[in-house]
């Protein structure tokens, strides 16, 4: 098999990209000038049963601020499942933001993420403990319940390289 020199440059110029996406993935983490603790953030399930975070333990917890109108929350939704499939250490928390609950039930009921845990942000309490331009943002949470880190938009948290920075930090 022959390759011309623009065949290898366009599998170059492809890797590079998808390197790039990846590696862009990484700086969209900003971590808090000011960290601050949710020891006691109540939970409210989708069954309208209420918990505090610190009832959960895992390494890390990933606090995602997400509504099924939105697009890049719908996309990243897969990746998050992907990310706890196999990983005990990391829990999602998934906080949706619909008008109602019944759209928040409706997704994951069409969905098959159950990996994910699913909460309801009802008169937006939970909210009101974090800053937010926009959804969705995910906020990055360490075993002592300590906020470091968010991530407004998306990215592909299965990936190898958020895995690494996360073990890191």
């Amino acid at each position: 098999m022959t390759f011309n020199k623009a065949s290898v440059l366009i599998c170059i110029i492809t890797l590079l990209c998808i390197f790039h996406i990846q590696a862009s993935d990484i700086k969209k983490i900003t971590i808090l000038k000011e960290p601050f603790f949710i020891l006691d953030l109540q939970l409210t399930d989708y069954k309208e049963k209420k918990i505090y975070l610190k009832e959960k333990k895992a390494d890390y917890f990933l606090l995602n601020f997400w509504a099924s109108w939105c697009a890049p929350c719908i996309k990243e939704m897969d990746s998050f499942n992907k990310l706890t499939m196999n990983n005990e250490k990391i829990k999602v928390l998934t906080v949706s933001q619909d008008s109602n609950l019944i759209k928040a039930k409706d997704f994951f009921k069409k969905n098959d993420y159950k990996y994910l845990e699913k909460y309801y942000d009802f008169n937006k309490e939970v909210l009101k403990n974090f800053v937010i331009r926009g959804i969705p943002t995910t906020f990055i949470i360490n075993s002592q319940y300590q906020v470091f880190a968010k991530v407004e938009g998306l990215i592909e948290w299965d990936s190898k390289q958020f895995k690494e920075w996360l073990y890191k930090n």
